[in-house]
């Protein structure tokens, strides 16, 4: 297997997760006006059960792949992803197009976690920074290209053929990581799966005090963008009537994340992590407090440059969140790297799940939703940032925000 084949098929196993967010966001109205969602139902769970299922599933990959292999850890994932792409592919009511969807999320899990696995068993140093840096760079196209993909085929062969469409690329994945790329973590360096030492391990990435609440911060900020993710459609298609423009209008808004991570680059390598996550968290918080102030003027519909443009500043902001605010948290764990990736990324999204799912119950319409999930983020986020950090680390922190070091 060449190289440009191998770092194409890690990218395509990366992506897939954001295709199955992304991908179906257009064709929400179409399943929503099927398939009729009931209380306690909505349709936004079309969105937040994926990520509620990816919660369980990254939790139970990295220690699966440990013990069994990448290949059969991603294979088995990606079944999962199948099963419930056919459920919800076929889905004669909302409720079990709704387990579909958790089911896709469980299985997701596996290329997501599996695929940086296999990195890291195959580079080291350097050699791996340069491949996450490409791979990382490319996937960032994704988020401006998955709704017009998923608009596209939904034109075409209606919302169900979205999920057709997801099951035909999850059977390719699976057949091009099967038949082409040999299995990275030899028998020999294999982790038995031992549920006393697992738990014993859990317990003690848990109980850190350095860790914990920069994971829960990483939910907050997951969440602001899920909340986002799953009002889309309500704000496009219902509030400003402009279904046929979501995706272009997403690939706006999502350039403001891309950016911010192309400038993340070079920020960190000057100033560490510190100023950009503090600089994302003040951003976050403007751009909310500037739609709630809109959303009050206009009685919760802005003009639309108005929503795109405080959109794309939120954006940028969770760029320049993301990526620092886990490797923040991955710091402290050494050893434990291993299992810590995949707590870290089933609790963010757990917490993730949570917020998303009480900010978008409670606010008093879609553009509401996203302007409190952009506020509130940012100030839970901060509270348990500093939480996280010990006092003479917490004063360095805070006085960054005056620009000194």
């Amino acid at each position: 297997m060449s190289r440009v084949e191998r770092l194409a098929l890690y990218i395509a196993l990366t992506a897939i997760t954001a295709l199955a967010i992304d991908g179906v966001l257009p064709a929400m109205p179409m399943i929503e006006a099927d398939l009729t969602p009931a209380p306690p139902f909505s349709g936004a769970q079309i969105i937040t059960a994926l990520v509620l299922g990816m919660s369980v599933g990254e939790l139970v990959t990295g220690p699966v792949s440990d013990a069994v292999g990448r290949r059969p850890a991603v294979i088995a994932g990606l079944a999962i992803f199948v099963l419930g792409t056919i459920l919800a592919a076929m889905a004669p009511s909302f409720e079990t197009l709704v387990f579909g969807r958790f089911l896709q999320g469980v299985g997701v899990a596996g290329p997501k976690i599996g695929t940086r696995a296999m990195i890291r068993d195959r580079y080291a140093g350097a050699d791996m920074a340069k491949v996450m840096s490409i791979i990382f760079t490319l996937l960032i196209l994704v988020p401006m290209v998955a709704p017009a993909i998923g608009a596209a085929v939904a034109a075409v062969t209606g919302w169900r053929g979205v999920f057709w469409a997801y099951l035909t690329l999850a059977a390719g994945l699976g057949t091009w990581l099967w038949t082409r790329h040999p299995e990275t973590l030899p028998v020999e360096r294999r982790v038995p799966l031992q549920p006393r030492r697992l738990a014993r391990n859990l317990a003690g990435v848990v109980r850190r005090i350095d860790v914990m609440p920069v994971v829960i911060a990483t939910g907050f900020t997951f969440g602001a963008q899920l909340t986002y993710f799953a009002v889309a459609a309500d704000i496009f298609g219902e509030l400003y009537g402009l279904p046929t423009m979501m995706p272009a209008l997403f690939a706006i808004l999502a350039t403001g994340t891309g950016a911010a991570l192309l400038l993340n680059v070079r920020l960190v390598g000057r100033t560490g992590m510190e100023r950009p996550i503090l600089a994302g968290l003040v951003l976050q918080g403007a751009s909310g407090l500037g739609l709630l102030a809109a959303s009050a003027l206009t009685g919760g519909q802005p003009p639309l440059a108005v929503l795109i443009g405080l959109g794309w500043v939120g954006f940028f902001a969770l760029g320049l969140l993301f990526g620092n605010l886990n490797a923040f948290a991955m710091r402290p764990l050494g050893d434990l790297a291993g299992l810590g990736s995949s707590i870290i990324a089933s609790v963010s999204s757990l917490v993730a799940f949570a917020f998303a799912s009480a900010v978008e119950m409670v606010a008093e319409g879609p553009v509401w939703a996203v302007a409190w999930a952009f506020v509130l983020a940012a100030l839970l986020s901060a509270v348990f940032i500093l939480l996280a950090v010990p006092d003479g680390s917490r004063k360095r922190l805070l006085r960054t925000i005056g620009g000194r070091r």
